[in-house]
């Protein structure tokens, strides 16, 4: 029996000396992994495990493992941790969906199983002022008068916000200049001085320069209006028929039973609820969108099959 496999079984049937009886997990503390730098994740990863912790009675400790797109956290988690439940990674679902496919990677998509989706976003597509276009419609006419004349800068070549920018001119079947920077801050630098005529990234850094006047908001990426913006259109309703939610969840490493997956899940579920969470994410600009672990990995699996075909079609998969 290989390590993983015993350490499954004894997560599953662990029994108190003596007692005859199988431990109620959890017995011990537990650790949230977030495979990034310190910042907004991390602080959702903070309020929420605060939440959890008190539902389960055990502590929960945050721990940033940043590197490599966020795979080593992921990694960490798929890879070295026993399938018991006690180490979890919460993070945005390309961690599990599209760095996999892009090099390669120790994990892969079925090496880590989902706990539940937390929240959605939201992304908006930001324009600087003065561009050729003002809304969608005007965006999409003007690029397809003229092919790569509009520029879009992203968090960097391959990630999320850059292959965002590809899927929406795949969709609305026009041609974009991409111009990667080194992070989403300088990004949208670019854009409010208007290097570049197009953003995307995260409505907490967009939609404060929206509010200026420095930026206009061409549209939310979401499958519908995120109750945190609920005058910006979605891509659909503009006609290109596209939604990319940036799904933010939690994991734990495939293998972990069935059971300590759903005690997870109903803490999860309740702490999204909470009064604390919900202040964080009106606060921050954070779309609550709770989806258990069967509906969250049924979505998981239809975003690999598109990631999987996107980077294929942009040259950017490793087969």
């Amino acid at each position: 029996m290989n390590r993983r496999n015993l350490l499954a079984m004894m997560a599953g049937t662990a029994i108190l000396a003596g007692g005859g009886a199988a431990y109620a997990f959890p017995d011990k503390k537990l650790t949230i992994i977030v495979p990034y730098s310190p910042g907004a994740t991390d602080q959702l990863a903070r309020v929420v495990s605060a939440e959890v912790e008190k539902i389960l009675g055990k502590t929960i400790v945050v721990e940033t493992k940043p590197g490599a797109g966020g795979t080593v956290g992921g990694n960490y988690v798929a890879k070295s941790s026993a399938p018991d439940g006690y180490t979890m990674l919460l993070a945005v679902s390309s961690v599990q969906n599209v760095a996999p496919h892009q090099r390669d990677l120790p994990y892969g998509f079925d090496d880590l199983r989902p706990v539940a989706r937390l929240t959605v976003g939201p992304n908006v597509m930001g324009a600087r002022t003065g561009a050729p276009f003002n809304d969608l419609k005007s965006l999409v006419e003007y690029a397809k008068a003229h092919p790569n004349g509009v520029s879009f800068g992203s968090a960097g070549t391959g990630g999320a916000t850059h292959l965002a920018g590809e899927a929406f001119a795949q969709a609305a079947g026009i041609k974009l200049n991409h111009i990667p920077f080194q992070g989403v801050t300088p990004a949208i630098a670019a854009a409010v001085g208007g290097t570049v005529d197009l953003v995307l990234g995260y409505a907490s850094a967009i939609m404060p320069q929206v509010e200026g006047g420095k930026l206009l908001a061409i549209a939310q990426l979401g499958d519908k209006r995120a109750s945190v913006l609920p005058n910006v259109t979605t891509l659909k309703e503009g006609g290109v028929d596209l939604a990319l939610p940036a799904n933010i969840g939690v994991w734990v490493p495939a293998g972990t039973p069935d059971d300590v997956v759903a005690t997870l899940e109903s803490a999860f579920g309740k702490a999204m609820q909470s009064d604390s969470v919900k202040q964080f994410a009106t606060k921050n600009m954070t779309e609550i969108d709770f989806a258990d672990s069967k509906t969250f990995a049924d979505i998981l699996k239809k975003e690999d099959v598109f990631y999987d075909a996107l980077l294929k079609s942009l040259g950017m998969s490793k087969s």
